[in-house]
């Protein structure tokens, strides 16, 4: 009997380890005041610069199309205007052609 007490005491001594251990696990450390302070101000900066990138990316394309815009008007109004005609043929029917086959059971791609 002492040996099988002796191993019961073994096992429940391990059990009792092993759940320490994960409660451990289970409950995170918790921040101070001052590792909150600084994650906020990384986060600060990085939409910061996040929103530089995006703003100076979108004047770049602006300037790009309206350039592009600018340089078609002037160099060749003909073919722009042309195509202005055309766009606004082609893509009412192109609507069209699509919500026609969207009620029908297609899937529009």
């Amino acid at each position: 009997m002492s040996r099988q007490d002796n191993e019961k005491d073994n096992t429940i001594s391990k059990l009792q380890k092993d759940w320490k251990q994960l409660d451990e696990l289970g409950t995170p450390p918790i921040p101070t005041l001052e590792t909150l302070n600084e994650q906020l101000y990384a986060a600060k900066v990085e939409r910061k610069r996040a929103f530089h990138k995006e703003l100076s990316i979108f004047i770049i394309t602006a300037l790009v199309i309206l350039t592009a815009l600018t340089a078609a008007v002037l160099q060749a109004p003909t073919i722009f205007i042309v195509t202005q005609v055309s766009a606004l043929i082609v893509a009412p029917i192109i609507f069209y052609v699509l919500t026609k086959r969207n009620q029908e059971g297609r899937i529009l791609s």
